[in-house]
């Protein structure tokens, strides 16, 4: 019964999370108002959230305020670790700083670093509660209980690289499908373990995805930044993946050596 509940919770969570950013794609795509200027920065803003909306509606509508209560408790005020949040930060700074001087080996007439707009930043400080409410409070947790280690940061992972469907579907992202999933899978293995090791705490997960998004930016990692190389990418992608195995083995050492994962 415990179990049917939570398939329940996922089966509509993906309704929602899946749903909502086609339902703002036809009203970008049919109505010229949201097609520029605020109302579509606005528009891009509703869609990248998602995660977070579909969590909230999930709960809200299956739990009630109650419920409510306590899972934004969960996922912001309870197990504040502010040793796990500066990890959030220098984990994803030093995975793309080691990428950027491994790519200045391999592209040419490169900046090492650049500035960024306003608008940009806004986007890239989006991510602070835009997601990780969605995908790490709420799916992984849900999946966490139904499958536990390794098979959950894997399903969130490939999950949360299909979401971004929308995003490619309007241009907005111009990274290879291939790596783009790889690196989101690969992250999500890093996600998993700051945000158990929090207890289930998402601020960790919020600033690491935050961090991440800036330093891609700031590096100029992507390919539109490189004459449509995808070396950069690729390296990054790559030593994401060397990390996640870091995090995974360093797990599994720990519960052959504890008999269990140690949180």
């Amino acid at each position: 019964m415990k179990d049917e509940t939570i398939k329940k919770n996922i089966a509509l969570f993906f309704i929602f999370v899946f749903g909502l950013p086609l339902i703002c794609l036809f009203i970008v795509k049919n109505f010229s108002i949201f097609q520029s200027g605020m109302p579509n920065f606005i528009m891009y803003g509703i869609q990248t959230m998602t995660p977070t909306l579909a969590a909230l509606i999930v709960v809200a509508t299956l739990g009630g305020s109650r419920e409510m209560q306590l899972f934004i408790k969960k996922c912001y005020f309870d197990n504040i670790r502010i040793g796990y949040i500066a990890i959030a930060v220098l984990l994803p700074l030093t995975i793309l700083t080691i990428s950027k001087l491994t790519s200045l080996i391999f592209v040419d007439g490169n900046l090492f670093i650049t500035g960024i707009t306003k608008k940009k930043l806004i986007i890239i400080m989006w991510a602070l509660i835009a997601e990780e409410i969605g995908w790490r409070g709420f799916l992984q947790e849900k999946l966490d209980k139904l499958y536990g280690f390794f098979t959950t940061p894997l399903l969130v992972g490939i999950i949360w690289a299909l979401w971004h469907y929308h995003l490619f579907w309007l241009g907005t992202m111009t990274a290879p499908i291939v790596l783009f999933v790889s690196g989101c899978i690969a992250d999500s293995f890093i996600y998993y373990w700051v945000t158990k090791k929090s207890k289930g705490n998402v601020i960790p997960a919020s600033v690491l995805h935050f961090t991440q998004n800036l330093f891609i930016s700031l590096f100029l990692i992507n390919p539109e930044y490189n004459h449509g190389s995808t070396i950069p990418y690729l390296i990054f992608v790559a030593y994401s993946i060397i990390m996640a195995i870091g995090v995974t083995m360093w797990e599994l050492k720990t519960k052959k050596k504890h008999g269990a994962i140690s949180w």
